[in-house]
């Protein structure tokens, strides 16, 4: 059954990605995921056939380029959507047929849009960060509404508040010392879902957050100082980092929070 049903969310997510890709591409430019009705060639402006909409197989069968002009597709069409899938099929593997499972799928997705927006554009899109608390939140009250017990969620609506409370808190801290902004605004409106989703799984949980977060950041600053890609003065995106925090605690919370009480000798 466990099988079955990652095989299904991965599915659903290789889709779910390829629709990623809309959002992704629109809204930094200040479009809208419905129009136009139908994606285009930016080279040519030929409309995308259907079969050409295929997540995975699509890119692959064109080899990455336009079908019309041959233009280059760029690989984070292909990157997205398998990045959706798998997550997805992992997420379902974990949690199975939990009532929060929805809710997960759907922190997931906004997540991967949230990541490769801020990776090529360096901003979180209020399209994406003000809907998305409303929505988690409907589908967690369903979820415990179900189980019968709101004290995880009583938690979570606590941590939406204090976990972008404190990045505020930082930011202007780093603001008044450095005279720069030390955290993006986007990050810190995606902090209030990050809080709510990861608030609700436990309060060891954001202690997995926080250090996924902060230990995720510093390896990938080094590698790119060291390759030269940046400085210590760069400004990197932080959205990535704050994904990869929220996802393990997603994917691998219960057994990390095993290893943050050996630290803390709790």
């Amino acid at each position: 059954m466990t099988v079955l049903i990652s095989i299904v969310a991965g599915v659903l997510g290789l889709t779910l990605g390829s629709f990623a890709n809309v959002p992704i591409a629109r809204w930094p430019q200040g479009g809208t995921v419905t129009q136009p009705s139908r994606s285009a060639c930016p080279a040519c402006g030929a409309a995308i056939r259907a079969r050409d909409n295929i997540p995975v197989i699509s890119w692959l069968a064109l080899r990455g380029r336009c079908r019309d002009c041959a233009a280059p597709i760029s690989p984070r069409y292909l990157v997205v959507e398998v990045a959706t899938g798998v997550l997805f099929a992992g997420v379902a593997a974990v949690w199975g047929l939990d009532p929060l499972l929805p809710a997960l799928l759907v922190f997931t997705w906004a997540l991967v849009v949230a990541t490769a927006i801020d990776l090529e554009h360096r901003i979180i899109p209020n399209r994406l960060t003000y809907p998305l608390p409303g929505v988690l939140l409907v589908l967690m009250v369903a979820a415990v509404a179900i189980d019968g017990d709101w004290t995880d969620l009583r938690r979570g609506l606590i941590a939406m508040v204090a976990v972008p409370g404190v990045m505020l808190a930082l930011s202007e801290t780093f603001r008044l010392l450095r005279g720069k902004v030390g955290i993006g605004m986007g990050d810190i409106k995606l902090a209030v879902s990050l809080g709510l989703v990861v608030g609700t799984l436990g309060g060891l949980h954001l202690v997995v957050f926080a250090y996924g977060t902060i230990i995720s950041a510093g390896l990938i600053a080094i590698v790119l100082v060291v390759a030269g890609r940046a400085t210590t003065a760069s400004r990197i995106p932080f959205g990535p980092y704050l994904a990869v925090g929220a996802m393990l605690t997603v994917l691998a919370g219960d057994p990390l929070t095993g290893v943050v009480r050996a630290w803390l000798g709790l």
